[in-house]
């Protein structure tokens, strides 16, 4: 799962193991809408037989550090029957990595 960190809004992507696209949402920042991300992230993994999770989002500036936290926080309450891994990137690095496959799309959902 990717989360584009947002001010109001978290953009949410989900993807299988194979980069195909399930889902696309956006939620609130804030409380209900981490733990909505969390009930869909569990609802998708369960569906689609996953216990390997893995949350993506780029470092920006405070935004990000919360919700990597209590997500990191939250899911450590489903282990062992699910694994998750949360990654924050640094943004730098995404754009360069981004610039090296100039088929993918201009924006960044």
């Amino acid at each position: 799962m990717g989360v584009d960190v947002r001010l109001k809004t978290h953009h949410v992507h989900f993807m299988n193991g194979d980069g195909q696209s399930l889902d696309d949402s956006s939620v609130p920042n804030n409380r209900e809408g981490a733990d909505t991300l969390i009930q869909r992230l569990l609802q998708r993994a369960k569906k689609t037989h996953v216990a390997d999770l893995r949350i993506g989002m780029e470092a920006t500036d405070q935004y990000s550090w919360h919700i990597a936290h209590y997500l990191q926080a939250q899911f450590k309450g489903y282990e062992p029957d699910d694994q998750t891994s949360v990654y924050v990137l640094n943004a730098r690095k995404v754009a360069r990595f981004k610039k090296g496959y100039d088929t993918l799309p201009k924006n960044d959902q």
